[in-house]
Parts: structure tokens; C-alpha cells; sequence
């Protein structure tokens, strides 16, 4: 036995502890790394060290799940902001994940209507659970770090007057708060330097009267660097870099753009709701009739496609006569994005607001308010909204999300060439619990993105964590028809992108048989249910697609309390349990 010594990259739980390693070598492993094929002492032809290469590559492959942990493998999971944040340290160091770009509830409602862009809600989410924090932190990095995130995940409180968050913006962006004790003078002046420019772009905007209401810091702070540097990724490498957060973790944004990102879904009655909010959670719809077919050179097919909203010119279809002819979405007021009255709406929200001083582990946020129940927005915008709450179904099931552009004409992005790089280089990809349909399918309605997935020699396995009940978006499904929805999907936006080339996988799965070659078991390899769950799992059907079934026994999920108010509500995922899971699947590799 040999060792190698290897940078070992830290864990971001809460024990973690930056240092180097050894990693364990088999002699197997070093003759494959080391060994050159010889003839009577010489070097070998190169269709010999084609084939002893060759060799070699499917002896290491039959080896990889021998001495490996799960955590010790490179993951990439597909989720939304709030989905896999309580599991997000069961990934191992260095995990990547995708991230979507379209929420528009909450803070980033206020950021998208005044400011535009892509929405950096949900990327704020995860790299603020990603700050390595300890327990009882004594060092000063530990405790400039506690600090850091302190800050970064500061949220104003929602239901205060404007004058007093605004005052409180104030106290912060001059660096007078009491929020900037414990962090060190350069990075306080760094922070402050992008949250100064946040504030100048709202001075620059003062006509959109922005407001400090339910605001986060971190969203500020991102949003500030997006714009100074024009590029979201290297505001995420500045958050990452200023918090300490592991070097090896990758935060992706879907789609790589500085411009805004909007979601649109179709129901099976042919009403299409447009933007993540009104998909995600009740409210005063805007529904409109799909447009007649008209020519879309952008469609990855080339074929004539329904523009979902009637706002483009080459189409005579009207709204319903409810509907004012000039409100082409439901809340944001802005002319980069869409335009709507002021008073057209409301969404009075009751708001569970944490006393200050404490941290909500759930909303990653702070809030001081002491008036629960307000309404968040007398304007009607997003602001106040919180993933989950006063759920009502939709009218009709939804069949399928797509992306709209600025006149409401459906659009064909490409995935970032990160998502796609990750795809290549990573042995496990998650696709998370979460929102099936505003969180997930966002990341996958992307062109050629099947391909890649289906493609990719260096994914072992491709796993789905299964909710453990349903929601708005996803009512009486069951586990089968998650994975349809996910196949479906993907395989609907498969065409090459500019990516494509004649030499690459898009030879045998772009271009020259898509439909006849790619197989839903080439999408997901395996299915993680917990035991106890409320959805259906009718595992025949999906075992019959030549997919995997694993079920996490009730002793592995459950609290260590088993308590009985935890038993009746529906299961949810926890890092032992996602650490078990990931156990099994490699066994079978």
C-alpha cells in the first residue's frame, strides 16, 4: 500500500477543520497510474497503449466503489434554494450545485422590480448554509466567520415602517451597526464597498422607491457585486471568497445571464400563469389563453411554436376580459421586466417573524419585528412571500414550465457551460428534494441538457430524492410521475445547442437518434424514498423502466426523540439519511 498526499478540502458542517491528508493508494491503483506497456523492454506501439490503456481504465472503473465512502465522491445536485439546504452537508467538500435563476418572491421580488437581473435568491440561500461554522467558535477566524454570516444573512424586519428599515439600511451601509462587531477591517470595507454600490443604484432608481422591507443583506451584497462586476459567477467567487466558504464547492447558476429570468407554466385547461409565484403559491392569478402557433426562429425544433402569453405581435389572441389589456404578469413593475398597476393586487400574508438577535435556520434570515401577522406589502409585490404558506391547488395540473422572454414569447435557453463542465467531471448527480416544478424542472428545461446527462462517461449514477408528500404544483402525483415529469422535460428541450459539435456525444444522441436512443434509466438511475412517506410509490412501475428503488428504513430518518408530532407529519430528508442512501447507490456501482 502507497499514499499519496492530497489537499484534503474541509467539510462545511459544523465541526469542520481545514487540514491535509493522506489519501489511501492501492498498488493496483499506482500500476494503473504508473505502469507504461513494454515490448522486449521498449516502449509500445500506440495501438498497444490504447489497449493497455483501455484495460486499465475498466479495471479502475470496476474498482470504483472499493474503499470509497459515499462522502468521498464528487457530487452534482440539481435544487432549488430551500430544498437541499438542510441536507446540503451530506454532499461530501467539494459538491457543485445548480441553482435556478427565476424567483421572483420574497426580497428578490423587490430587487427584480427596481434593479432586474437574474434572480439571486436562491443562490444566497445556499452559499449563506455553506459558511463553515463551528459550534463553539474561539478563534478569531471562527468568529469572523460567525460574524460574516451574521451579517450576509441579516433580513430587515417585514412589517416596520419604511422610515425605520431605512434608517436601520443606513446604520449598516456607514458601517455604524452593530452587525459589522467581530469582522475585520478589510473585509468590513470590502462588503461595505458593494453594499454602498447597491445603495447608489437605488439612488440612481430613487423614482422606484425601493423598499428595505423583508430585505436580506446577502441579496444586497450579491446584487451589488453582480452589477459593479457585470458577471453573477464572480459575485458568487467574491461571497464565497469574503464568508471562507470551501474553495471546492460550486455554487451554478442555471443559465449564466445578467438579464432577467422568467418562468412560465402551462396547465392542462390551456391557462398559463406566468412567473415563479404565481405558479408556486396562491394568489390573484393572471391566467391567459395560449396564443395561437406563430413562427419562433428561436424554437430548438424549428417548427412553429405557441407563444404562451399574447403579447407578441404575430398573434391577435386577447386575454380573458378580466384581465387589463396592459398586465402581462402578476406583481413586478418594471420596464426591463413587465408592467403592472400598482394597486392591481394584493397578497395579504400572515408572517412568522423571529424575535431579534436569533437566527432562523429555515429562512436564513434576522427580523426584529414584533408585529406577526401585518400584511408585508400594501403595494401588492412579492415582498412578503414565503415558500409554502396558505397553499391552494391549481385550477388544472400543470404540463409543462418553459421560459418566457420580455414580450412573453417563449425562449430556448442554454444551460451554463459550468452545469455542463460538472456534468463531465462529477460521479454522482442529485436531483434534489424540492418543488418539482418551479425548483427542479427550471434547471433541467434547457437546451441539449439531456444529452449531456444522458452522455456523460464519468457519471456513475443519477439519483432522485423523492418528496416525501406533494404540493401545490405537484397534487396526487405519484413517485412514477415525478420521473416521467422529469424525463419529459428534458427530453422535450434536447437539441443541440451552440455547444454541439460533430464530434462530441451530440453525434450519437443530439442529432442522430434523440428519441429512439434516449431511455428515462439514462436520465435516473435510481430513486431514494423514506419510509412512512405520503406519496404513492407504485416501485413496479419504475423498476419496470430499469430504475432502482431504495427505501430508507423509519430508524435512519426519524428524530433520535421519536417524537409523535414529528411521525405524523410527512418524513423529511436529514443528512444521515441522504449519507445512508448514498451508502446503497454506491454499493451498486
Amino acid at each position: 500500500m502507497t499514499t499519496r498526499k492530497t489537499a484534503r478540502k474541509p467539510s462545511f458542517g459544523s465541526d469542520s477543520v481545514f487540514v491535509e491528508s493522506p489519501t489511501i493508494v492501492s498498488t493496483d491503483q499506482v500500476e494503473t497510474h504508473v505502469r507504461t506497456p513494454t515490448i522486449n523492454g521498449n516502449v509500445g506501439t500506440s495501438d498497444e497503449k490504447n489497449e493497455f490503456a483501455a484495460k486499465a481504465e475498466a479495471k479502475a472503473e470496476a474498482k470504483v466503489g472499493e474503499g470509497r465512502k459515499a462522502k468521498d465522491l464528487n457530487y452534482l445536485i440539481i435544487s432549488g434554494g430551500t430544498g437541499a439546504n438542510s441536507i446540503a452537508s451530506a454532499f461530501g467538500n467539494s459538491p457543485a450545485f445548480v441553482l435556478p435563476v427565476s424567483d421572483d418572491g420574497g426580497s428578490s421580488s423587490e430587487i427584480l422590480r427596481c434593479f432586474g437581473g437574474p434572480s439571486i435568491g436562491d443562490i444566497r440561500s445556499r452559499l449563506i448554509r455553506l459558511i463553515p461554522l463551528v459550534t463553539d467558535p474561539s478563534t478569531k477566524d471562527e468568529l469572523e466567520r460567525l460574524a460574516i454570516y451574521n451579517l450576509l444573512a441579516y433580513r430587515f424586519p417585514s412589517t416596520s415602517p419604511e422610515k425605520e428599515v431605512r434608517e436601520l439600511w443606513h446604520e449598516i451601509v456607514e458601517g455604524r451597526s452593530e452587525l459589522w462587531d467581530g469582522i475585520g477591517e478589510d473585509k468590513k470595507e470590502c462588503i461595505r464597498a458593494f453594499l454602498v454600490h447597491f445603495q447608489t443604484l437605488c439612488l440612481k432608481r430613487a423614482h422606484k422607491r425601493f423598499s428595505f422591507r423583508n430585505f436580506s443583506l446577502g441579496n444586497g451584497f450579491l446584487t451589488g457585486a453582480r452589477d459593479l462586476f457585470g458577471s453573477l459567477p464572480s459575485a458568487i467567487f467574491l461571497f464565497k471568497s469574503i464568508a471562507g466558504v470551501n474553495h471546492g464547492v460550486q455554487v451554478i447558476p442555471v443559465i449564466n445571464t445578467n438579464q432577467t429570468v422568467t418562468i412560465a407554466a402551462q396547465l392542462l385547461d390551456s391557462t398559463v400563469l406566468v412567473g415563479q409565484c404565481n405558479i408556486s403559491h396562491p394568489t390573484s392569478p393572471v391566467t391567459l389563453h395560449p396564443s395561437l402557433p406563430t413562427p419562433n426562429s428561436n424554437s430548438p425544433s424549428g417548427h412553429n411554436t405557441p407563444t404562451p402569453t399574447p403579447l407578441s405581435s404575430h398573434t391577435n389572441a386577447q386575454p380573458k376580459t378580466s384581465v387589463p389589456a396592459n398586465i402581462r404578469n402578476h406583481f413586478r413593475r418594471d420596464s426591463r421586466t413587465f408592467d403592472t398597476p400598482d394597486t392591481a393586487f394584493t397578497s395579504p400574508r400572515t408572517l412568522h417573524v423571529e424575535a431579534f438577535g436569533q437566527i432562523n435556520e429555515g429562512e436564513e434570515g434576522w427580523s426584529n419585528s414584533a408585529e406577526p401577522g401585518a400584511r408585508a406589502d400594501e403595494s401588492g409585490s412579492n415582498i412578503g412571500y414565503r415558500k409554502g404558506e396558505e397553499e391552494k391547488p391549481l385550477e388544472s395540473r400543470i404540463e409543462r414550465v418553459f421560459y418566457i422572454n420580455l414580450y412573453g414569447q417563449e425562449i430556448y435557453p442554454e444551460p451554463n457551460s459550468d452545469f455542463l463542465d460538472s456534468l463531465h467531471q462529477r460521479d454522482i448527480l442529485v436531483y434534489s428534494c424540492g418543488s418539482l416544478w418551479t425548483s427542479i424542472v427550471p434547471c433541467l428545461a434547457l437546451r441539449g441538457l439531456a444529452s449531456h446527462i444522458a452522455g456523460s462517461q464519468n457519471l456513475k449514477a443519477k439519483v432522485l430524492l423523492l418528496n416525501s408528500s406533494n404540493d401545490r404544483e405537484t397534487p396526487d402525483y405519484t413517485a412514477s410521475e415525478y420521473l416521467t415529469t422529469i424525463f419529459a422535460m428534458l427530453k422535450h428541450y434536447n437539441r443541440p445547442g451552440k455547444r454541439s459539435d460533430p464530434g462530441t456525444m451530440y453525434n450519437d444522441l443530439g442529432r442522430n437518434g434523440t428519441e429512439e436512443r434516449l431511455k428515462m434509466s439514462t436520465i435516473i438511475s435510481h430513486v431514494i424514498c423514506l419510509e412512512g412517506s405520503k406519496m404513492v410509490i407504485d416501485e413496479y412501475v419504475i423498476k419496470a423502466s430499469g430504475i432502482k428503488v431504495i427505501h430508507v428504513p423509519l430508524d435512519i430518518h426519524q428524530p433520535e426523540d421519536g417524537s409523535e408530532s414529528a411521525s405524523a407529519s410527512a418524513p423529511l430528508f436529514t443528512p444521515e439519511s441522504v449519507e445512508w442512501a448514498m451508502e446503497r447507490v454506491l454499493q451498486d456501482l
